[in-house]
């Protein structure tokens, strides 16, 4: 008994047209009438493709009258078993002009099913080239993004001021993929390089395709989470705020304290750089619009905040992470001890950057005239732990503010929630009881699943 043949049918245009840009000039294609019985194949090469991509030009390698025009054809790629249905729109000679087709089967050989991604998804990546010593390159960081990507590799796009610095059988580190930073880094080597442009729904774009295979498989848990869709961030949960009426008031707080922090000169080019790579700083703006929504709702059902604290948490919101405006992966680091484990990767700069974030953020705040009582004291403590393992003072729980606790333990909340797509508050408590302890940590804690 033979084994039925695994095909998969694709309608997305780009994965059919770099199959068929792949197959000009190449031997082993071959067309066949869709009335003949006998299914004569007769050998052809693809000549080109027209420049509005809306029909493909191939050469008989001898001359068959019975082609006609309008007649349906079926036209064999030399890839991975790859076919498509079109019609003759001209003929000349032994030329052939054929509609661009809609759809295309192929053999789906590979060991792990490959998912592919339309730009406007935005799916990101980051990868970290290594120190090619041919062209003297620094090792570099760059957010890529992700056009397909299977257990065994993936494909990216790079802007065209990054080509030099991927080059076939380049090493690469995958550090992350999406919002999740990988902890051990997955090594992997350049395939290919081709120039990709990326049309329409996010302005056009010209480029670099790179394929990337890796050195050991990606882990089923780390893919599923990669193709989740961005659904992570909606808190109208009433585990956390449950006033509907609260939280549209907080919105509106968080949009005119970022319109005024915007307008004073000391944070516009901060909020400026903030604003500008959309992709890049996702996680940025959504992390800092729950941190607002989950200080304010934990800190109102344990009565530590008035009117005026709401504004105070929500501009710490702001200032906490913007030593991170021009360096965002780094936001995802949550304490030292992660720090110590991926220093290794980061350059000088970016550990440099890392280990200054909360003093930073607390000098800009002693800078502002109009900033909030208490607000230098919680961002400088953003980063302590009550087991006296945080930074920069490596201060104990009994030194710690209320307000610095409400802080860490929802910041922590929140990147639990980002991780977690089935997050409960009971088990995020569960998790973190043992290791927020001290007065004010507890009670947040505890308030979180009264």
């Amino acid at each position: 008994m033979t084994q039925k043949r695994k095909l998969r049918l694709t309608t997305r245009f780009q994965e059919i047209y770099d199959l068929l840009s792949r197959s000009v000039e190449k031997d082993g294609c071959f067309i066949w009438k869709s009335s003949d019985r006998k299914r004569l194949k007769i050998p052809v090469m693809v000549v080109q493709i027209s420049n509005d991509q809306s029909v493909i030009q191939v050469r008989q390698s001898s001359i068959h009258e019975s082609i006609q025009m309008g007649e349906v054809l079926y036209l064999k790629l030399p890839f991975r078993d790859a076919a498509l249905k079109t019609r003759v729109v001209e003929r000349v000679g032994a030329k052939l002009t054929l509609e661009f087709p809609v759809q295309l089967a192929l053999e789906e050989g590979r060991k792990n099913p490959r998912f592919y991604f339309h730009p406007s998804e935005e799916k990101n990546a980051q990868v970290r080239t290594l120190v090619n010593r041919a062209k003297v390159l620094p090792e570099r960081l760059h957010n890529v993004l992700v056009c397909d990507i299977s257990k065994g590799g993936m494909a990216v796009f790079i802007p065209t001021q990054s080509r030099q610095f991927f080059d076939v059988k380049d090493k690469i580190r995958l550090t992350a993929l999406g919002i999740h930073r990988f902890d051990v880094l997955l090594r992997g080597e350049v395939l290919f390089k081709v120039p990709f442009d990326i049309k329409g729904t996010l302005a056009n774009r010209s480029g670099y395709k790179i394929g990337i295979q890796f050195e050991q498989e990606l882990d089923q848990a780390s893919l599923e989470r990669f193709l989740q869709k961005r659904n992570l961030f909606s808190i109208t949960d009433e585990q956390i705020v449950r006033d509907e009426g609260f939280r549209r008031e907080i919105v509106s707080h968080m949009a005119d304290i970022k319109k005024t922090l915007s307008s004073r000169k000391a944070f516009k080019e901060l909020f400026d750089a903030f604003d500008r790579s959309k992709a890049e700083n996702h996680y940025l703006k959504q992390h800092v619009h729950l941190l607002c929504q989950v200080m304010t709702g934990l800190g109102t059902r344990l009565g530590w905040i008035s009117e005026r604290s709401v504004d105070k948490l929500i501009y710490v919101a702001y200032l906490h992470d913007v030593r991170f405006s021009a360096m965002p992966h780094l936001a995802r680091i949550q304490n030292k001890r992660e720090f110590e484990k991926l220093k290794h990767t980061l350059t000088e700069a970016e550990q440099k950057a890392f280990l200054e974030a909360p003093m930073y953020a607390a000098e800009l705040a002693r800078m502002d005239l109009e900033s909030y009582p208490d607000a230098i004291k919680i961002l400088e403590q953003q980063k302590e732990l009550p087991d006296g393992t945080g930074f920069p003072h490596g201060m104990s729980a009994s030194f710690i503010a209320p307000l610095s606790a409400l802080f860490i333990v929802s910041h922590y909340f929140v990147d639990y929630v980002i991780d977690h797509p089935d997050w409960t508050a009971r088990d995020f408590v569960k998790t973190y009881q043992h290791k927020l302890k001290g007065q004010y940590f507890q009670k947040a804690l505890r308030s979180m699943i009264e």
